[in-house]
C-alpha cells in the first residue's frame, strides 16, 4: 500500500512538470517570448511616463537678461518680462537696485516727473515738493536737504532709473532682492495675496506636471505665495523670488493676507467756499476793457465769483503778461464777489506751452510769477485755463498743478482748473490728480460743436452736459466740481463744400431770430429750441441757448449736488437769465 501511494505522487509531479514546460512548438515558443518582452517594455514605458523628471532649467534661461547689470522684476507675483524693443526695467549698480522711471510710472506711482532737458526729478506729496538732480546723492524736500548712500537717479540707454530705496520713501512698496540671476521682488501696499506653507521638501517646476523641468527647490516650512490654481498644481512665488509650479498636495495652511502699508496716508487739504459757487468769466483782451466791468456786474444777480481773463503765458521762460486792475478787484470785493484771476495760454501764439510745463526752471518761474500777480492784485483765487495741451506735456502740466496748489494754499488762494468734458483724447489731463491738489475742477460743458467741426450741431446739448458730469464724477468728488455752461450759441452755414459758423451771445441770437422772422421748434434730443432756414443757396441752422435750455442744464448741476456753476461769458446774456440761475444757486 505504501509503495503504490508513492508511485502515484511521483506520477503527479511528472504531469505538473510537463504542463509548466515551454512548448516545444517553435511558433508557440516565439509568441510567448514576445509577450514577455512586451510586458517588460510596457513597464519601462509606464515608469518613463509617470516618473518625475530630474531635468533642470537654469534660472538664467527663465529670467531672460540682456544687460550685464540687469535685474528682473517680479511685481505682486507677476514676472515682468522685458519686450525686445524696450529698455530693461531694473538695473543693479554698486549694489543698489534701480527701477526704470517708465516702469515706476506705469506700474507703481505716476507722480515722478523727470525733466530730461535740465535733468531734474520732481515729486510732490500732499505737503512737500521733492527735487533731485541727476547723478547726485543729495535731494531737497522743500528747502531742506537730505541724502542717500548712492546716486538717486542714473541714466542709461536714454532712460532714467531711480533708486528703489528712494522710491520706497514716497511710494508705499516693500521689496527684496536676490542674486544669480539678479531679481527684485516688489509688493505694493494693499496687495491681496494667498499665502501657503510647504509640507515637505519638493521641487518647483516650470509648468504643472512631473515632466516639466525643475526651476528650484523649496523646503519644508517655507512660505509661498499662491498665484494661480491649476487643479492638481498651483503656480507659486517662492521666498527666493522664483515663480514655479508645485503640487497642491504639498501645500497646507492657505490664508489670505494683505501687504501692509508702511507710509502714512496722505491728507489732501482744500480751500472751499461756504456757499454755492455762482461764477462767470469776464473776458479782458486789454487793460482798458476793465472799465466796462461795473455795467456788466449791474446786469447780474447772485454772482459771487468773477474770473477775469487777465493773465497769460508771455514767453517760453514762464513769463506772465497781464491786463489786471486793482480797481476792478476793489469793485468786486465791495459787492461781495471774489476774484479768481484766469491764466491762459491763448494770447501769445508763439509760446510753447509744452516747453514751459516740461522745463523745471520755466515751470517754477510760471508758478512764482502767477502767485506774484495774485498777491499784487489782492486776488482770492487763480483759475487755470491751459487749453489744447499736448500729451507730451501731461507730466509737466499735472506737476504744475501740484506745485502751484501747495503755494496757493500757503497764500490762502483758491485754485480752480478748467477742463474739457472727459474723452479718451483728454485722459492725460489727469482729473483725479487735479482733484487731489486743486480746490475745484471746472467742466467746460460747451463747444460740443465748435468752429472747425465737420458738421453743424449744438454747442451744448443736454446729453453732452449730463455725460460730461457723469464721467467727471468718476474722477472728481461732486463737491469739487463746477459746471461751466454757455451764454452763447453758433449760427451755422452749410453748403455743398463747407460748414462754417458765427458765434453769437444769447441776447444777440435772440435778436437775430426776431429781426429775420425765424421761428424755432423745441428739440427734445438736444434740450434746445432749434431753427433751420434756407438763404442764398445755403442752409442755416441754430440751436438756441435760453432760459428753458439753461434750466435743464442747471437741473443736472442740482441733481448731482455739484459745488457750483460758471458761465462763459459775462455780457453775452440777457438779464432775465440770472433769475433762472438764482433758483439753483441762492
Amino acid at each position: 500500500m505504501r509503495v503504490g501511494h508513492n508511485r502515484n505522487r511521483s506520477e503527479n509531479r511528472n504531469r505538473n512538470r510537463r504542463s509548466l514546460a515551454i512548448p516545444k512548438n517553435p511558433k508557440v515558443r516565439i509568441a510567448g517570448i514576445a509577450l514577455v518582452v512586451i510586458f517588460i517594455f510596457g513597464i519601462i514605458l509606464a515608469i518613463h511616463k509617470y516618473a518625475p523628471t530630474k531635468e533642470k532649467m537654469s534660472l538664467t534661461d527663465y529670467f531672460v537678461q540682456t544687460e550685464e547689470n540687469e535685474s528682473s522684476v517680479i511685481l505682486n507675483g507677476e514676472y515682468y518680462e522685458v519686450p525686445e524693443a524696450t529698455n530693461v526695467y531694473a538695473l543693479v549698480q554698486n549694489g543698489t537696485t534701480y527701477l526704470s522711471l517708465g516702469f515706476i510710472k506705469a506700474n507703481l506711482d505716476d507722480g515722478y516727473v523727470y525733466d530730461d532737458t535740465e535733468n531734474i526729478l520732481r515729486y510732490t506729496t500732499d505737503t512737500d515738493v521733492i527735487s533731485v538732480n541727476l547723478g547726485e546723492t543729495n535731494y531737497t524736500v522743500n528747502k531742506d536737504t537730505a541724502s542717500m548712500d548712492q546716486p538717486i537717479i542714473i541714466y542709461e540707454n536714454d532712460m532714467a532709473y531711480l533708486s528703489v530705496d528712494f522710491v520706497k520713501l514716497y511710494t508705499d512698496i516693500t521689496y527684496y532682492t536676490v542674486e544669480n540671476p539678479n531679481r527684485i521682488v516688489v509688493e505694493t501696499a494693499g496687495w491681496e495675496k494667498t499665502v501657503a506653507t510647504v509640507k515637505r521638501d519638493t521641487e518647483l517646476r516650470r509648468f504643472g506636471g512631473n515632466k516639466s523641468k525643475i526651476l528650484s527647490t523649496v523646503s519644508k516650512g517655507d512660505s509661498v505665495i499662491v498665484m494661480e490654481n491649476y487643479g492638481k498644481w498651483s503656480l507659486v512665488l517662492s521666498e527666493d523670488g522664483v515663480l514655479g509650479c508645485i503640487k497642491n498636495s504639498k501645500l497646507r495652511d492657505k490664508t489670505k493676507e494683505e501687504t501692509e502699508a508702511s507710509l502714512e496716508k496722505r491728507e489732501y487739504s482744500h480751500i472751499s467756499m461756504d456757499e454755492t459757487i455762482n461764477m462767470a468769466w469776464f473776458q479782458v483782451t486789454n487793460s482798458s476793457a476793465n472799465s466796462g466791468l461795473s455795467e456788466y456786474l449791474s446786469n447780474t444777480n447772485g454772482l459771487n465769483v468773477l474770473s477775469p481773463t487777465w493773465f497769460y503765458l508771455s514767453d517760453n521762460a514762464g513769463g506772465v503778461g497781464d491786463y489786471g486792475s486793482l480797481e476792478a478787484v476793489t469793485l468786486c470785493h465791495q459787492q461781495g464777489i471774489q476774484v479768481w484771476g484766469l491764466l491762459s495760454n491763448l494770447v501769445v501764439d508763439d509760446v510753447d506751452t509744452t516747453a514751459v510745463l516740461n522745463t523745471t526752471s520755466a515751470r517754477d518761474n510760471l508758478i512764482n510769477n502767477i502767485l506774484a500777480k495774485a498777491i499784487a492784485y489782492d486776488l482770492d483765487g487763480i483759475n487755470i485755463d491751459l487749453e489744447t495741451i499736448s500729451a507730451n506735456a501731461a507730466d509737466g502740466y499735472v506737476e504744475f498743478i501740484r506745485e502751484l496748489s501747495l503755494k496757493c494754499e500757503k497764500n490762502d488762494l483758491i485754485l480752480s482748473v478748467d477742463n474739457y468734458v472727459p474723452t479718451a483724447s483728454s485722459a492725460y489731463y489727469n482729473r483725479s490728480a487735479q482733484a487731489d491738489y486743486a480746490d475745484y475742477c471746472v467742466i467746460m460743458a460747451y463747444d460740443e460743436h465748435y468752429s472747425g467741426s465737420e458738421e453743424a450741431g449744438s454747442v451744448s446739448s443736454i446729453d453732452f452736459v449730463k455725460n460730461g458730469v457723469k464721467d467727471t464724477l468718476e474722477e472728481v468728488p461732486a463737491d469739487q466740481i463746477i459746471l461751466a455752461l454757455p451764454f452763447y450759441t453758433r449760427l451755422w452755414k452749410t453748403t455743398e463744400d463747407s460748414v462754417t459758423c458765427t458765434s453769437m451771445g444769447m441776447q444777440e441770437a435772440s435778436e437775430y431770430l426776431i429781426k429775420n422772422d425765424i421761428e424755432t421748434v423745441w428739440d427734445d434730443e438736444t434740450g434746445q429750441y432749434y431753427a433751420e432756414f434756407e438763404q442764398d443757396g445755403s442752409t442755416y441752422s441754430i440751436w438756441m441757448e435760453d432760459n428753458k435750455s439753461l434750466d435743464l442744464k442747471l437741473q443736472v448741476f442740482e441733481d448731482n449736488k455739484l459745488a457750483g456753476v460758471s458761465f462763459w461769458k459775462l455780457g453775452f446774456e440777457p438779464s432775465s437769465i440770472w433769475d433762472t440761475i438764482a433758483k439753483y444757486t441762492n
